[in-house]
């Protein structure tokens, strides 16, 4: 499957325009699902009693490193479950046991609630022993924004520096003004359109986007985590990894860029019949594998 046969199949199951939320988050399960390999056999799910949380750890054990994982979805549907066959990839290709968090949200919440539930998962990993050092951070789309977001928030609450952080198909912050949105509007799924929702519903109070939370790769770092930015050259959000890497790596910090060569955006997602996803899912599992053990 190359992706325009990709982008059409994923056009006849799913609108991104619809108003119907939960309808189209049900419809996006259903989608994940049907790109499930066995690959989420080889790992163990374990539901946290009395938190949003699941752990996803190898056949072999818990590991000692921990990856977070946010997943994405707009900040309007997404979660553990239906991202299960990038997580299962990524634990069981690295070899490192994850958490994957289910945050709030909208219509029941919006911005800064994702954000908060990002720091308490967190803060509840810490209060079990894990030292920040053992800690990385991975997402997907608006999984990855709440990524670079709790960076931030680590830094600023002087929690310790996660020790890694993945960001796949991430957003840089809600200014939807850079090249790629514009270049390649019509090789991606994702529109400017739906950006532009996503602020508007997101944001109700229109300036908390320009908040320090938000705008985090513009503050300055004593520290930061080994980074991928992981974006396919066919995404709107390209020009947001490329602006991220570039910014943070002119700070001296140890950041690095993968471009995959014709790849939409979560193209990770859709890995079993998508060979562009299939090798990002391979270098993001290698990049966590090499940096944590």
């Amino acid at each position: 499957m190359n992706s325009t046969e990709l982008k059409d199949y994923f056009s006849r199951r799913v609108s991104l325009t619809s108003a119907d939320l939960p309808t189209m988050a049900q419809l996006f399960a259903q989608l994940y699902g049907d790109f499930r390999t066995d690959i989420i056999h080889q790992v163990c799910c374990t539901p946290v009693t009395d938190q949003p949380y699941t752990w996803v750890d190898p056949l072999k054990g818990r590991s000692a490193q921990v990856m977070l994982f946010f997943h994405g979805g707009g900040y309007t549907m997404g979660s553990a479950n239906d991202h299960l066959q990038l997580i299962a990839s990524l634990v069981a290709l690295s070899g490192t046991s994850c958490l994957a968090v289910d945050y709030r949200l909208f219509p029941a919440v919006t911005f800064p609630a994702p954000l908060d539930d990002a720091e308490a998962s967190y803060r509840w990993l810490l209060d079990q022993g894990i030292s920040s050092s053992c800690i990385g951070l991975a997402g997907i789309s608006a999984g990855a924004a709440l990524v670079t977001q709790l960076v931030h928030r680590c830094a600023v609450n002087s929690l310790g520096c996660p020790a890694l952080a993945l960001v796949m198909s991430g957003l840089r912050d809600f200014r939807l003004n850079r090249p790629s949105i514009a270049f390649n509007s019509s090789l991606d799924l994702v529109s400017l359109e739906r950006l532009e929702s996503i602020v508007q519903f997101y944001f109700p109070d229109q300036q908390t986007y320009q908040s320090d939370d938000v705008l985090c790769i513009d503050q300055s770092y004593t520290n930061y985590p080994k980074t991928l930015f992981q974006a396919g050259d066919q995404e709107i959000l390209l020009s947001d990894a490329i602006e991220m890497h570039q910014s943070l790596r002119s700070q001296g910090h140890d950041v690095h860029l993968h471009v995959v060569p014709q790849m939409i955006h979560c193209g990770q997602m859709f890995a079993r019949d998508y060979q562009p996803g299939q090798s990002a899912v391979e270098h993001a599992a290698r990049f966590i594998r090499e940096t944590l053990r």
